[in-house]
């Protein structure tokens, strides 16, 4: 029996973390980081970036973002199966979960216009939480068809945001049913998901020119998804090699504390910008080659830092507040006391 079907049938009162998911978030957090940058140090395509900036609209933009977008609906699927068993009102303890992840987010804008946590609070609240009262019989088939005419919806009209409600939905889906153990216990279907949306994203990309692309929001929108899952089966497929002693401990720290690591990431990058405002004198390429050895910096720098947190605390400082204010103290303590009788598996980390 591999780790990863040691994890998935490993029993607990509590359902533990995933580990998988905990990396692809950490490995979509690096790509996020990336597709911040210029945006915050107004990179562009004067001189020699035109090559750079080209390279990230299609490889990087709108490629993490869906990610993102997706782990959180299947997180959510998944504190949802929790919540019913942990808390007589589930639904107020995920409010606020979503109230304070909004209060997060408007203050995140003062810093970086345009960020995800406040779209992520809303579409919480208006799409997420009225789904829990979907009777639990048609709830997956519901929200699962609902979740795919919204992510059509969503691309038809350029991507961005406006694919967060159908993600989150199709997330929901997955972390609510059985279906996400299922899956990772079963790497030929991964594979196999994989191969497809390769194929269609190599027919994108040869079908179309870059003008083409950009031009047409949804062809690029599409073929954000499809590259986005295509990375979740790459990583996905990798933890079932020796590559897992590599991206495990790179990766899963990241991803443990990924509120945390995002919003610090954003105090560094402004930091920095304070510092030096002007990345474009530093190289022949706009700026872009010293954006990325920043990021890489911070990423290095984070890495090393969630690692020695989480073995000191267990949870990052923003995710511990924020599961205080979902919970509340007294639910909080009656829950650690239950961790403390169990034994965790060898891919179990800290509970949700």
């Amino acid at each position: 029996m591999t780790e990863t079907q040691t994890q998935l049938s490993s029993p607990s009162r509590e359902r533990p973390r995933i580990a998988a998911l905990d990396i692809v978030r950490g490995f979509a957090l690096c790509g996020i980081l990336l597709v911040n940058l210029p945006p915050m140090f107004g990179l562009g395509v004067d001189g020699g970036a035109l090559h750079f900036y080209r390279f990230y609209q299609d490889f990087v933009q709108n490629r993490f973002f869906p990610i993102f977008s997706f782990l959180f609906g299947i997180g959510f699927g998944l504190m949802w199966l929790n919540a019913r068993d942990c808390s007589p009102r589930p639904r107020l303890a995920l409010l606020r979960r979503f109230a304070f992840l909004g209060i997060l987010g408007g203050l995140h804008q003062l810093l970086q216009p345009g960020e995800a946590l406040l779209p992520y609070a809303l579409a919480g609240i208006v799409v997420l939480l009225p789904a829990t009262w979907i009777a639990d019989r048609w709830r997956n088939v519901t929200i699962s068809s609902l979740g795919i005419v919204l992510l059509i919806a969503g691309v038809a009209t350029g991507g961005g945001m406006a694919v967060i409600p159908g993600l989150f939905l199709l997330g929901f889906a997955i972390g609510g049913s059985g279906l996400l153990r299922t899956v990772l216990s079963r790497p030929g279907r991964v594979a196999i998901t994989g191969a497809l949306t390769l194929a269609i994203t190599i027919v994108g990309f040869v079908a179309t020119d870059y003008l083409t692309r950009q031009i047409n929001g949804w062809i690029n929108a599409g073929l954000g998804l499809t590259m986005a899952l295509t990375y979740i089966v790459v990583v996905l497929l990798l933890l079932r090699t020796p590559a897992e002693a590599v991206l495990r401990p790179v990766f899963a720290p990241l991803g443990r504390m990924a509120l945390s690591n995002y919003i610090g990431a954003t105090l560094i990058l402004v930091a920095v910008r304070m510092a030096m405002p002007d990345l474009a004198r530093f190289d022949d390429h706009g700026g872009y080659v010293a954006g990325l050895l920043i990021c890489v910096a911070i990423i290095i720098v984070q890495i090393i830092v969630s690692t020695l947190w989480l073995r000191r605390f267990g949870q990052g400082p923003l995710e511990k507040l924020w599961r205080l204010v979902t919970w509340g103290r007294a639910k909080l303590s009656a829950m650690h006391r239950n961790q403390r009788r169990e034994q965790p598996s060898a891919l179990t980390s800290s509970r949700e």
